[in-house]
């Protein structure tokens, strides 16, 4: 298994040789290198693109870097990656036992910054019940919803964020709950949406914890079926991230989303980072760009603090656990767990100047991995 793991780490490799000011010290010593992680085919192919496309931003442009092929690629300064939580509990051994400063740029899975915690091992996106926690209080507590269906992924990630909704939901004031399972990848949504029709009498509400190409095909089944207009539709904000919307059009209007990041926030830093993205690649950037962007901020302010030292181990690990900066979505720092700490927004599809978007109607700031919903 280790051997097969190596492997996969040399043939996923970028190597990035770091110039300016602050790192003028290694120029004396060998290149910086970094190797991702990010899925670029199957089911979470959009998420992988895209974060390596935020990923891109920050060392090609921010930190003045090139990118080149590396020929020793066994020797990896640090880890970005990965998305999968399949893979990411996979790996989880292999960097922990070599000590690889590994960032994991979307990887859900709780345990990985909890029980199987590692000191090499952070995580600069959220885990599974946090990204669900803020959601599963905000529709209970704030919108007064008490009987719910759910609608998830049918694999480990899908299963921890369903769970960590439905706990803080029903710790919240909610009261019962319909899940509904279905596969990660699929394209036929028509199965599982008609059991939510079958239960539409018996629920105030549906969620949709989804993402990949379930999410715009769920989006869309949504309006064809006629539902839209008689349950309210509640989601994951990856479910409706705006590269989805381009597809789905005017049904996704109204849809209330939570997530730890929208391009229209409201901030200096948020507008900074829209406009630099947009000059890079040509379009806004969406959720999975910002993720890969706190991946690779963060090895960088660590790199940065101790004048790209890197192959101190020790010392840069201390480096990356004291990272907090302002970032395009709010707020970033580390737990004690080395999990990310950020705000939780929620939004709404609106359409703005012909133009469909996540306007921000509310956050909840600070939530962490042990986040505990308000009591009534």
């Amino acid at each position: 298994m280790i051997a097969r793991l190596s492997r996969v780490l040399v043939g996923l490799v970028v190597a990035m040789v770091v110039s300016g000011a602050a790192l003028v010290a290694q120029a004396q010593r060998e290149p910086i290198k970094i190797g991702l992680l990010n899925a670029m085919t199957g089911p979470l192919a959009v998420n992988g693109t895209e974060i390596n496309e935020g990923i891109r931003l920050y060392w090609e442009d921010e930190m003045g870097s090139q990118v080149r092929k590396l020929v020793e690629s066994d020797r990896v300064h640090l880890i970005l990656g990965p998305v999968s939580s399949a893979v990411a509990v996979a790996i989880r051994d292999y960097v922990h036992e070599r000590t690889i400063p590994t960032i994991i740029t979307q990887a859900t899975a709780n345990n990985l910054t909890a029980e199987k915690a590692s000191p090499s091992i952070f995580r600069s996106a959220m885990s599974s019940y946090q990204q669900e926690a803020a959601g599963g209080w905000y529709v209970a507590a704030k919108l007064g919803h008490k009987r719910i269906a759910v609608v998830a992924l049918d694999y480990v990630a899908g299963h921890e964020q369903a769970d960590g909704f439905i706990k803080a939901f029903r710790e919240s004031g909610g009261q019962s709950v319909e899940k509904v399972l279905m596969p990660l990848g699929a394209m036929d949504v028509a199965p599982y949406i008609t059991r939510i029709q079958d239960k539409a009498s018996q629920v105030d509400a549906v969620v949709g914890i989804l993402w990949g190409p379930s999410a715009p095909q769920w989006v869309k089944a949504w309006n064809e079926y006629g539902l839209k207009g008689k349950l309210p539709l509640l989601t994951l904000g990856e479910t409706v991230n705006e590269t989805y919307l381009r597809s789905v059009g005017d049904a996704a209007l109204g849809v209330v989303s939570w997530l730890s990041y929208s391009p229209v926030l409201d901030t200096a830093e948020n507008k900074r980072f829209v406009q630099a993205f947009n000059k890079k690649f040509r379009k806004d950037p969406v959720y999975n760009n910002h993720l890969g962007y706190l991946a690779a901020r963060a090895g960088g302010e660590a790199t940065k603090a101790v004048n790209a030292n890197v192959e101190d181990k020790a010392r840069f690990l201390a480096a990356l656990r004291k990272v907090s900066f302002e970032a395009p979505g709010g707020s970033f720092r580390f737990d004690e767990k080395q999990n990310a700490v950020i705000p939780t927004y929620i939004r709404r599809v609106d359409k703005v100047g012909g133009k469909l978007q996540n306007t921000v109607l509310d956050v909840v700031q600070d939530v962490d991995q042990f986040w505990k919903p308000p009591k009534p």
